[in-house]
């Protein structure tokens, strides 16, 4: 991602470009000047509102379509916007952010661990009419504490992983072959004397050949299904991700066009490529049109908020066409996010 230069602005071109970037975001047509100074009850003429477009325009931060048109804001406009957003106290009476709270308040104190990223995504992309991105915490780089092996059934165990930070992971093995008591045991020892302290990236990656001398002494179908299991526990990226809101993406105008939203799809669809860009972003993070580094956003913006939970992070973000009312937007991720922790605690 580029770095952001801010632009001085005077305080009437800022006062006009706000008004502009608020009339494009409601209406998401050009705006004409009449219509600025009636909707937005400007307090100068109306000479002076087109002289403030006209440098606005050579700066680079508003065009016009055509000569008989009104003015739209450039993604120039709206990074100016959006810097101002990130730069100011999150709106908390908005009546989106007053939705939002009620929803996570009201959905989110019910449902299981597991359904809580997935109702999430569902609920930012419900509240803000756009795209609703949740990535799940990826613990790869927690260290383990204890493993424990716990023998449910003749030919079915319970392997019990605690991670140093807190959380307990929990994966039913199923055999397929009678386990002697002393035996599982066994394996419990010994995975710990090998693989605690470790963390789970490190374990994931070397399990077979940590573990590979306990073959002699040990069932074998013991010790294969316990390693195909802990090569689960980190989980690939795109599993992570959970999406909602396609619907809200097709109806904007930006996207009428099926061949510009052809490739968001895809990227969405396919979801390792755009789990990967969430992972690298920390804290609270705006790229717009082709500050996204991946060519399919480039029509798009991309707001999100990181999150931690036991020492992992995860991110929540909201995507959409550029045209977007970002300080709402920064509001509402980051109210989400801020809220994650407790939830998933």
């Amino acid at each position: 991602m580029r770095p952001v230069v801010r632009e001085v602005l005077s305080d009437r071109e800022e006062q006009v470009l706000a008004a502009l970037v608020r009339a494009h975001v409601d209406f998401g047509a050009p705006v004409g000047s009449a219509s600025l100074l009636e909707r937005e009850r400007l307090d100068v003429s109306p000479a002076t509102v087109r002289k403030t477009l006209v440098s606005l325009e050579d700066k680079g931060f508003v065009h016009q379509p055509h000569t008989s048109a009104g003015r739209m804001p450039t993604n120039k406009a709206y990074r100016f916007y959006a810097t101002h957003a990130l730069g100011n106290e999150p709106v908390g009476g908005s009546r989106e952010l007053g939705s939002l709270r009620y929803q996570i308040e009201a959905r989110l104190q019910q449902v299981s661990a597991d359904e809580i990223h997935g109702q999430l995504a569902e609920i930012i992309g419900g509240v803000s009419m756009q795209l609703g991105l949740v990535l799940a915490p990826r613990f790869e780089q927690v260290r383990i504490d204890h493993l424990e092996l716990v023998r449910l059934a003749e030919s079915r165990m319970l392997l019990v992983v605690s991670l140093e930070t807190g959380p307990v992971r929990s994966l039913v093995i199923e055999v397929g072959t009678t386990a002697d008591p002393r035996e599982v045991a066994g394996v419990s020892v010994r995975l710990n004397e090998r693989l605690a302290g470790l963390t789970v990236w490190e374990v994931r990656a070397t399990v077979r050949e940590r573990i590979r001398e306990l073959g002699t002494g040990f069932e074998p179908a013991l010790l294969r299904a316990v390693v195909e299991e802990i090569e689960t526990m980190a989980a690939p990226s795109k599993d992570l991700l959970h999406v909602a809101g396609a619907r809200n993406i097709c109806v904007q105008p930006e996207f009428r066009d099926a061949s510009d939203v052809a490739d968001l799809f895809d990227l969405v669809e396919h979801r390792e490529a755009l789990a990967g860009l969430l992972s690298d972003r920390q804290g609270v993070v705006v790229t717009i049109g082709d500050e996204n580094e991946l060519h399919e956003l480039h029509l798009c913006s991309l707001v999100t908020a990181s999150y931690q939970v036991h020492g992992a992070i995860g991110v929540i973000g909201v995507m959409g066409p550029t045209r977007m009312p970002y300080d709402r937007v920064v509001a509402l991720v980051n109210y989400a996010a801020s809220r994650a922790p407790d939830l998933l605690a």
